[in-house]
């Protein structure tokens, strides 16, 4: 018995087409990297939804903890008494004694009116009349060597009230000069009152000078 040996078949060479054997088209390098990138962004998406569900747990959470209530209720009551001092505080203070002020300010527009009427003597040889008051210091009354003004206007004190002038009998003698005080009555303890010490300038004294000169100048 003879056998015939044939010759074995040539392979056959295949070719890459777009469409594998099992009829799946081939991606170009483009399409790859671009599916790449999606999955990519797509996995991004999923840990960040991940991570704001888990953070929502943990605030409900926390939130709902005793101790984290506590702490909210004691900050806020805190803030809030801060708030309310805050507030509260140019009240109490204006309120807690404004009078050594007012009494300081009373003081200083005294000194001021008894050493304007101090040169309106020395100028003038006389206290201002009783009928002109604290008004001739501020305007000519019709006196001879009146060398005003020696005040603007008169001063009212801190309680608007006008400043007492009581006009002396002698000019060697000084008037009286108060302000009524906080209880706007005149005679009262809290009465403000000059001195004759507050009653000086750098022109001449209000007091009796017993030279010959003086005796002649002043009646």
């Amino acid at each position: 018995m003879s056998v015939t040996m044939s010759k074995p078949p040539k392979p056959v060479k295949v070719t890459k087409t777009g469409t594998g054997a099992n009829g799946v088209r081939w991606r170009s390098p483009e399409e790859r990297r671009e599916a790449r990138r999606k999955i990519a962004a797509i996995r991004r998406e999923n840990e960040l939804k991940h991570l704001e569900l888990t953070s929502g747990r943990l605030d409900a959470k926390l939130l709902r903890s005793p101790k984290v209530i506590l702490g909210l209720l004691g900050t806020l009551l805190l803030m809030g008494a801060l708030v309310l001092a805050s507030v509260n505080r140019p009240t109490l203070i204006s309120k807690a004694d404004p009078l050594p002020g007012q009494i300081a300010s009373a003081r200083r527009s005294l000194a001021v009116v008894a050493q304007a009427m101090t040169y309106y003597r020395v100028h003038t040889k006389s206290w201002p009349a009783q009928n002109q008051g604290l008004w001739a210091l501020a305007r000519n009354p019709g006196v001879d060597n009146w060398r005003g003004p020696y005040i603007n206007a008169p001063f009212l004190d801190p309680w608007k009230q006008p400043f007492v002038y009581i006009m002396p009998v002698s000019p060697f003698e000084t008037p009286e000069l108060y302000s009524t005080g906080p209880d706007k009555k005149p005679g009262t303890d809290d009465d403000l009152r000059m001195t004759p010490d507050d009653f000086f300038c750098d022109e001449g004294t209000w007091k009796r000078d017993d030279t010959p000169e003086a005796s002649e100048a002043i009646p």
